[in-house]
């Protein structure tokens, strides 16, 4: 059975497919675990069928909106504790 997880993005043009990229993703396998974050070194693919065996991505605005179509997911490995940059607030410009 495919694991499911899901991500936040700014926009959905942030995600490419095909190529290594790093990304921050929340396991939503049940249990006591459920809603822990890592980040990944993970391939894309606009639908789940694209990554026959990958799992399952559930994509979400910064501001919670869940996209329809879920992605396929491939994570290569787990990055450390936290991505380098700027916190998504700033980046948007909050103060």
């Amino acid at each position: 059975m495919k694991k499911e997880y899901l991500t936040f993005v700014q926009r959905l043009e942030d995600l490419v497919e095909r190529k290594e990229i790093e990304l921050t993703i929340r396991d939503l396998t049940p249990g006591q675990r459920k809603y822990d974050a890592k980040v990944v070194k993970a391939v894309l693919s606009g639908s789940p069928e694209g990554l026959p065996d990958g799992d399952i991505l559930w994509v979400r605005s910064w501001i919670g909106i869940l996209y329809p179509d879920p992605w396929g997911i491939k994570i290569l490995g787990e990055v450390g504790e936290y991505l380098s940059g700027k916190p998504h607030g700033e980046t948007l410009g909050v103060d």
